[in-house]
């Protein structure tokens, strides 16, 4: 068997991708022939982005200049003997990176809840039954049944089409559906016009038909997307940006703040160890 993704299975007629893949058009795969191949090629499923641990979570919610004005305030606090103001700045930041790691945190499991919840199912035919097994399951060389509203569960070739006909939006930005068929197309045949062929991630919207699982996971073309999108770095959001920007202003005023209570008290000749806690009081007050 050869499930390579660089063979052109558009392009061989369908008993040829079903000797390839040394399936049947009647019985699919055998059980324990589907159990060894999802123990060589894993589950049909894309990689997802590793789940920081929650130390790096409470690490990033100090990641801001607000942040570094109260620390910088609390050091000089502490350099000035008052540790109960220090150690009060120095509480309130530790409390809201525990409270914004906790959110962050939060956030990401009901993720993978919802992920769990809305887990794929696909029919196949196996052992010459018919059966529902979860799409992570789908192997090479699977047969897959499909039918109007079904999810494609995995890259596959079909081997019968009855007025079948799929939405291909997320995989090729086709807005209308596509219709289907099964002969074989020629090889530089490009991936939209690719109509012998159901893509993972795509939905059918009419007619029936069965298709031959040809890859998985990784190698199913969502799964080639998927490889570029992380590789790229996302940009900041607008929000995002909105935030920054005006952290930067709040930064740059409470520094004003303060050297203006500095000179204003220098002037008036105030003892300077009051001086440089008044001024940082009111550096503090302005930091949400």
């Amino acid at each position: 068997m050869n499930p390579s993704p660089l063979l052109a299975w558009h392009a061989a007629d369908a008993d040829e991708v079903l000797r390839r893949l040394e399936s049947d058009a009647d019985s699919g795969l055998a059980p324990d022939v589907a159990a060894r191949r999802l123990a060589e090629f894993g589950p049909n499923a894309i990689a997802e982005a590793p789940v920081d641990p929650a130390w790096r979570l409470v690490l990033r919610q100090f990641g801001s200049p607000l942040i570094y004005i109260l620390f910088a305030a609390a050091a000089l606090s502490a350099a000035l003997g008052h540790w109960g103001d220090a150690g009060v700045i120095l509480g309130v930041v530790l409390v809201n990176a525990l409270i914004g790691a906790l959110q962050e945190g939060r956030a990401e499991r009901s993720m993978a809840a919802l992920r769990r919840l809305s887990e794929l199912q696909a029919r196949v035919v196996r052992d010459g039954r018919e059966q529902q097994v979860a799409a992570r399951e789908l192997v090479p060389g699977d047969l897959l049944l499909l039918a109007a509203g079904d999810a494609v569960g995995a890259d596959a070739r079909l081997i019968e089409a009855s007025s079948l006909a799929t939405a291909e939006a997320a995989l090729t930005g086709e807005s209308v559906p596509v219709g289907k068929r099964v002969e074989a197309l020629p090889e530089a045949t490009g991936l939209g016009d690719r109509h012998n062929m159901v893509f993972s991630s795509t939905y059918i919207t009419a007619g029936r038909g069965r298709a031959v699982v040809t890859a998985t996971g990784e190698n199913t073309e969502v799964g080639a997307i998927a490889r570029l999108t992380r590789q790229a770095r996302e940009p900041p959001t607008p929000l995002e940006l909105r935030l920054a920007g005006f952290g930067r202003q709040l930064v740059v005023g409470a520094l004003a703040l303060f050297v203006a209570v500095m000179a204003f008290g220098l002037l008036r000749g105030l003892p300077l160890a009051e001086l440089l806690m008044v001024a940082v009081s009111q550096t503090v007050s302005m930091v949400p």
